[in-house]
């Protein structure tokens, strides 16, 4: 039975048949056996939102059920998003466009709408939405990856050797100071930045130019419901890779990559799955309470330790306060105002459907 809360006459009956109330979202609440909704939904695939109808002020003292209450909000009621640059990103059509400063990218760059969060980059291919052949200057022993798009390639000399189309990105260890990039064919897109991944692509003149950073931090509510003392969190994307990258961070916690980006942690140390990256389409669910946290990823068998996790400070999605960042496109985030059972966290830690 799905515990829903709702206040009786007219608006019990707008409520009940909103998309929030579906079943498919409640969890059963390890206090008691009841399934219960989320007072958090981001469905950033399905552009729509619902945050608990609480005050945040109220939220650390209310009741699970007071708090799976929730209604209809804006992307911007549920998230602080800032970029101080402009950024681009896919648009249904398959048309690249830019999106202006402080406004967040809801890519289509995989045949659907996502959430696309990045670190800062910098493009060192020089008038590179109109490419042509050049040679620039690259740090002897760092890492670069070279990209484009278009009909064209990009055949590489000096610091590396290779060729690059729009369907294969190259990352090389530069070997010397200087990268010269011939190019051919018509290419709409040019980039080099440092790395191992391929960004989205940062427009250029005469000199490189820097992508700012996304941040994407949770609203007052949302923070309050993931500070409380026993938190059900959900979070589903693609793509998504970078060096101790948080997915979900609160300085060390609360969803994170380790350093080699080979396994997907909560916590300090509590490994839910040995991963490769840029991750596949995935899931993550945690839950924890006062007795310590579980979690699962991509629905395998849950792990648990009794470590509590430490929540106080600002949350973000796809980085932590500090700027440690876990690129890539993000489909949702869900925050159950409870601990869930390990039974429905390793069901809710499934990707997107």
């Amino acid at each position: 039975m799905v515990s829903l809360g709702f206040h009786s006459g007219i608006a019990l009956t707008a409520a009940a048949n909103a998309w929030f109330t579906n079943p498919a979202f409640a969890a059963a609440d390890i206090s008691d056996g009841a399934a219960k909704l989320p007072a958090f939904i981001a469905d950033f695939r399905k552009d729509r939102h619902a945050l608990t109808s609480v005050a945040s002020a109220n939220i650390a003292s209310a009741a699970a059920d007071a708090l799976i209450v929730p209604q209809s909000v804006a992307f911007s009621d549920m998230f602080s998003f800032t970029r101080d640059s402009v950024a681009e990103y896919i648009d249904a059509a398959g048309v690249a466009q830019q999106a202006a400063p402080d406004v967040p990218r809801f890519d289509y760059r995989n045949g659907y709408r996502q959430l696309l969060l990045e670190g800062p980059a910098t493009n060192l291919f020089l008038n590179a939405f109109a490419p042509a052949t050049q040679t620039i200057a690259v740090v002897n022993g760092t890492q670069y990856t070279v990209s484009c798009r278009g009909a064209g390639s990009l055949t590489l000399s000096g610091a590396a050797v290779g060729a690059v189309t729009q369907n294969t990105p190259l990352t090389f260890t530069a070997s010397t100071t200087s990268l010269t990039l011939a190019a051919s064919g018509a290419l709409s897109r040019a980039q080099v930045e440092t790395g191992a991944i391929a960004s989205s692509f940062v427009q250029t003149g005469v000199v490189a130019a820097t992508r700012s950073a996304d941040s994407c931090r949770l609203s007052s509510t949302g923070e309050a419901l993931v500070q409380k003392n026993a938190v059900t969190l959900q979070v589903r994307g693609q793509g998504v890779y970078g060096s101790l990258g948080r997915l979900v961070g609160v300085g060390d916690e609360i969803i994170r990559l380790n350093t080699a980006q080979t396994s997907i942690i909560t916590g300090i140390s509590l490994a839910l799955s040995n991963v490769t990256v840029p991750l596949p389409a995935f899931g993550v669910c945690i839950g924890w309470s006062s007795s310590g946290r579980s979690g699962s990823y991509n629905g395998a068998a849950v792990n648990s330790e009794a470590t509590v996790p430490a929540t106080a400070g600002q949350i973000y999605l796809g980085r932590n306060q500090a700027g440690v960042f876990a690129a890539g496109r993000y489909d949702s985030l869900t925050i159950w105002p409870f601990r869930a059972v390990n039974t429905a966290i390793q069901t809710k830690s499934v990707p997107y459907v």
